[in-house]
């Protein structure tokens, strides 16, 4: 939600640009007329193009946090889902079944190829999670904290 209106307020503000373009503009043209104001009319014009520049960069800055904030919410998610996935394999190998007659014992086996295949494909999916830990150390570190808490 805080990302769809993050991002109708940059068109909004994408579509003001003109007006700082106009003022700009006009601006310049009174100060190359010599108008008796000029000095003030630099100074607005100035105020303005600051305010803009400020406005953009808080803009930015927002952006920068809002992509941050998504990345944290994945990496939870995709946290909370291998966390699920190691306590299934984790029951898998945890049983002392280890077969009575050749068939059972086969069928464990393919079971147990399978769950190292598993563990393999989840290397994949871990270290994207690592990254992402450097990348915002200090929120992922109370998330992580908070999860394994409340999963022990």
């Amino acid at each position: 939600v805080l990302q769809r209106k993050f991002e109708e307020f940059l068109k909004e503000l994408g579509n003001h640009h003109y007006r700082i373009t106009e003022v700009n503009q006009a601006a310049d043209k009174l100060i190359e007329e010599g108008h008796t104001e000029h000095e003030t009319i630099y100074k607005k014009k100035d105020e303005v193009n600051d305010a803009w520049h400020r406005l953009n960069t808080l803009a930015a800055t927002r952006r920068e946090g809002l992509f941050g904030a998504h990345q944290v919410q994945r990496f939870n998610r995709d946290i909370d889902e291998t966390l699920a996935w190691i306590g299934e394999k984790d029951a898998t190998l945890s049983s002392d079944d280890y077969g009575r007659d050749l068939n059972n014992v086969q069928a464990l086996q393919r079971k147990h190829e399978g769950t190292e295949r598993d563990l393999a494909a989840l290397d994949a999916k871990v270290y994207p999670l690592f990254a992402l830990l450097i990348i915002h150390p200090i929120i992922l570190a109370v998330d992580i904290l908070k999860t394994i808490k409340y999963s022990t």
